[in-house]
């Protein structure tokens, strides 16, 4: 890793940090204040430069009224993403979703499911599969611009943690057979 995305990493960190710690006092005085997260968000500049995995930030969570940290995380990754379009997913919409696109089989073992990430970690690869983009945890956050992190010709982009990949990032074209 270069020296560069440390320091921005290091530097999110500790704003991140900052961030929490205000939302502390913020939400004692305010604790039914919740910021809206948008359905759908257009890339905010149109960049020239293409991609085979598409420019879409997938996300979800069981609402998208949430608290000012993960409201500012929103913001924060929006700010590294300016390129991407950007598309929030309900728990309702994710069934909707799955039940439209996948197999009966596919969508039966989704209603078996009875926890929220599970039902999650179920969605994230139906959805990349089926129309590509990028996954992201609802409170992940770059650290890199994402037109910085994804190439050209990148098909898929997984993060490693040590020695495991993770789940919480995923980039992906749509039929990926990875996926």
């Amino acid at each position: 890793m270069s020296l560069p995305i440390i320091i921005a990493n290091r530097f999110a960190k500790i704003v991140g940090t900052l961030v929490k710690t205000l939302a502390y006092p913020f939400h004692f005085i305010f604790p039914n204040k919740r910021f809206t997260i948008p359905l759908h968000a257009k890339p905010i500049i149109n960049s020239k430069k293409k991609s085979k995995i598409p420019k879409i930030i997938w996300q979800t969570n069981y609402t998208n009224r949430v608290t000012f940290p993960v409201y500012c995380n929103y913001l924060f990754n929006r700010l590294m993403s300016l390129s991407y379009e950007y598309r929030y997913v309900s728990t309702e919409e994710r069934e909707k979703f799955i039940k439209e696109h996948a197999s009966q089989e596919q969508y039966k073992a989704f209603s078996q499911l009875t926890d929220g990430a599970s039902q999650a970690d179920f969605w994230r690869l139906l959805v990349l599969n089926f129309s590509g983009g990028i996954y992201m945890d609802i409170d992940a956050h770059l650290v890199w611009p994402l037109s910085k992190i994804i190439k050209e010709d990148d098909i898929e982009v997984f993060l490693l943690n040590k020695r495991h990949y993770t789940n919480y990032f995923i980039a992906s074209t749509k039929n990926n057979p990875i996926l």
